[in-house]
């Protein structure tokens, strides 16, 4: 059976002052109405014969999640702490498949934007079909521009179907991404189907200490009014994603091409990119006054007016009691000014 995953972690420091421990990145309106995790569970609905869907999640998020499923049918896995995807994924992978071992599991993030989803959907069940032939199938994108925003995969050049990923490349420099895109290279959508019996074998060949700590983790899991809580054994996972712990060291790892419009929304630059803008370029929410401005996203919080004048290139972001203004190009900096905000340095 096809079980859709929806991992729901991240931090999104990069988004502040909306994105916050409390209501991180998933949990935000960024581009429409949607939030992106109530976004992703809309993909997953529209997976063809798909099992309910499955949520990984931090337990202090359990309120938000429980809200935008509005009763939907779901299996809730809260983790005691945040450990990165290889751990969620092989919680996922060893609570769905102690049922059914040969079970395809979808791996998909909460926080993406996805217009097309008819057309993700169909990526996706083309991955599963892999999947269940004992891949690990990965959506790869074509890129539009050389992003230094997002990771890089280059396909194996025969041309085969499977094609299998030769290698992977982390988040270049902006020469670099595009001596990428001319030999070749997708991005790596973040995007995963494998069997679980595959995915745990991967695991235990390649990150044995994760395997070890999520098995401790969910043969000591309690079920509280059908949520499952791992055991804080979880904590003592590596805190390691799935692409450094497997992917970059397996064989078995193959490439779903598609070319489809698709943003981790990771900055305000991107959240600019994929938003309805005006005539000259800008993208305002709120009681906002714009004045000979220029790709420009303003975000006024309710109750606050803010005005932009003679000014470019700018994300300003008031929400939460605070103000953020940044160069769009230096939106990869809003993390390290967050950081000297939390320890009251000026």
């Amino acid at each position: 059976m096809l079980h859709p995953v929806i991992l729901c972690g991240g931090a999104g420091e990069r988004l502040w002052p909306a994105s916050r421990p409390d209501r991180p990145k998933p949990f935000l309106s960024l581009v429409g109405q949607e939030t992106t995790f109530e976004s992703a569970l809309r993909r997953a609905a529209l997976l063809p014969s798909a099992e309910p869907v499955t949520v990984v999640a931090g337990r202090t998020h359990e309120r938000r999640v429980r809200e935008a499923l509005a009763g939907r049918e779901a299996l809730l896995i809260l983790e005691p702490a945040g450990r990165d995807t290889a751990p969620a994924m092989a919680a996922a992978a060893l609570i769905i498949g102690g049922r059914d071992p040969e079970a395809v599991l979808v791996f998909l993030p909460s926080d993406h934007f996805v217009p097309d989803a008819a057309v993700f959907t169909a990526h996706v069940a083309a991955m599963a079909d892999q999947a269940r032939a004992g891949w690990i199938a990965l959506l790869g994108l074509a890129p539009n521009h050389p992003s230094t925003a997002y990771g890089y995969l280059l396909p194996e050049p025969d041309g085969r179907d499977p094609r299998r990923v030769d290698r992977f490349i982390e988040k270049p420099d902006a020469g670099r991404a595009a001596r990428l895109i001319a030999e070749g290279c997708l991005w790596n959508a973040g995007v995963f189907a494998v069997r679980a019996d595959t995915l745990l074998a991967e695991l235990r060949r390649h990150a044995p200490a994760v395997v070890a700590a999520s098995e401790e983790a969910v043969r000591r899991r309690r079920r509280v009014a059908g949520t499952l809580l791992l055991d804080e054994a979880f904590a003592e996972a590596p805190a390691v994603s799935f692409d450094i712990a497997v992917l970059e060291k397996t064989d078995r790892a193959v490439v779903e091409a598609g070319a489809l419009a698709w943003s981790d929304l990771g900055a305000w630059d991107a959240v600019l990119a994929a938003s309805h803008r005006d005539d000259h370029g800008n993208s305002a929410e709120g009681d906002v006054v714009l004045q000979s401005a220029s790709n420009c996203l303003v975000r006024a919080a309710d109750g606050m007016t803010v005005a932009v004048v003679g000014a470019r290139n700018l994300a300003v972001i008031v929400d939460q009691g605070a103000v953020m203004v940044c160069d769009l190009e230096s939106g990869h900096q809003v993390r390290a000014a967050l950081d000297r905000v939390s320890a009251g340095g000026r």
